[in-house]
């Protein structure tokens, strides 16, 4: 598990997402925005309940923060269903057509879902993607059933894992996700985690 989450000062994440959060704690939402609101992400409203603008943005060391509490009290297990439930909140390029497709862009949907210094950080008109929170690198050969993705982003290794496999499964419902290489994992202070998406 991580031990620190790094700087992103001036790096926002996009309030379409909170929702996700919310839903994956089911019964526990109080207790999710609670800690999303320790961490300076969203306002309580009149009964202390989390409000969030889902059209704003918010600071993503604050949530990245929340990722980490959630590991540490929660499990990965959690980490990976917060995940899974974003895939469907995320914003995505209007191209995906299919699994590949949809591997191919989580690149440009991660940096669509972000924004540096009020400046959204890919940019569909110009194709100009900012840096600052890492990449989603994919590589597919043609003919197999099998791409390689390998993620150097600043959220845990346990949400991507559920991102990655919930955003295939909206292509192909079959489709499972692996590890590549566990003993080389953000985990276990790699720089970059690997994974293996097969259907």
């Amino acid at each position: 598990m991580r031990m620190s989450v790094p700087n992103h000062l001036g790096i926002e994440v996009t309030g379409r997402v909170i929702p996700a959060a919310l839903e994956a704690f089911g019964e526990f939402t109080v207790l999710a925005g609670q800690m999303l609101m320790a961490n300076g992400v969203g306002r309580p409203d009149k009964n202390g309940f989390i409000r969030v603008d889902t059209e704003g943005w918010y600071p993503l060391d604050g949530y990245l923060k929340t990722y980490k509490e959630v590991e540490q009290q929660l499990g990965s297990r959690m980490v990976r269903k917060l995940g899974a439930t974003k895939a469907r909140y995320a914003l995505f390029p209007p191209t995906l057509v299919d699994i590949t497709t949809a591997m191919g862009s989580m690149d440009v949907s991660f940096h669509m879902n972000h924004r540096q210094h009020g400046r959204v950080m890919f940019d569909a008109v110009t194709g100009v993607m900012l840096e600052g929170i890492g990449h989603y690198h994919c590589q597919y050969t043609t003919g197999q059933r099998r791409i390689y993705m390998r993620c150097d982003s600043p959220y845990p290794c346990a949400f991507d894992e559920g991102f990655l496999e919930a955003t295939a499964r909206r292509f192909v419902p079959t489709a499972i996700l692996e590890h590549d290489t566990p003993s080389s994992c953000r985990n276990k202070g790699a720089t970059s985690c690997s994974y293996i998406v097969s259907w």
